[in-house]
């Protein structure tokens, strides 16, 4: 059920050793708040469960009664932080996937990241993963959206300069959209 009176909304987010039953525990904890989950976004990383939410709360619910209702989920050895988020709600959309490779270092999320910083390309979603092996491959994804004023070739041409010193490959796609 959707709360019509919403007018607080907050950020939470979540990271312990991962098991089944994370989810379920903080979505009833907020359930029972009124909160309803607009936006979330988990992972495991390495062994550890990690969560990003957007909850629209009514306006008696604030943050120490979000603390309260979460608080015996950190028994179970969850970190949960919450705060309250202000200001106009706006999603961007991923224009293009960037997809790098190569063997594991120290410096390929910032080469990376400053590489599309420096052409202000927004970093919407992003995976990175350590492939155990020998050597270790590391592998990055990234869903960017590229301002109109900027062309795709001068990101993917930056993002190859970054990394390439690294012994990385890299590519850019864009993303299809089709009709629902």
């Amino acid at each position: 059920m959707l709360n019509v009176g919403v007018s607080r909304r907050f950020a939470i987010a979540v990271m312990g050793q991962d098991r089944p039953g994370i989810v379920a525990s903080v979505a009833g904890a907020l359930l029972e708040l009124h909160g309803n989950v607009e936006d979330v976004a988990t992972s495991i990383l390495r062994g550890h469960f990690a969560m990003m939410l957007m909850v629209a709360a009514p306006a008696d619910v604030d943050r120490a009664v979000i603390d309260t209702a979460l608080s015996p989920l950190r028994a179970g050895a969850l970190a949960i932080d919450a705060w309250e988020v202000r200001g106009p709600l706006s999603t961007v959309e991923a224009t293009h996937v960037l997809s790098v490779y190569g063997p594991d270092q120290a410096g390929i999320v910032h080469a990376v990241a400053q590489s599309l910083s420096d052409l202000s390309v927004n970093i919407c979603d992003m995976v990175c993963r350590l492939h155990e092996g020998s050597p270790p491959l590391y592998t990055l994804t990234v869903e960017v959206a590229v301002p109109e004023e900027v062309e795709p070739e001068q990101v993917a041409d930056a993002v190859a300069t970054a990394v390439r010193p690294l012994g990385l490959e890299s590519t850019l796609s864009p993303i299809e959209r089709s009709l629902l």
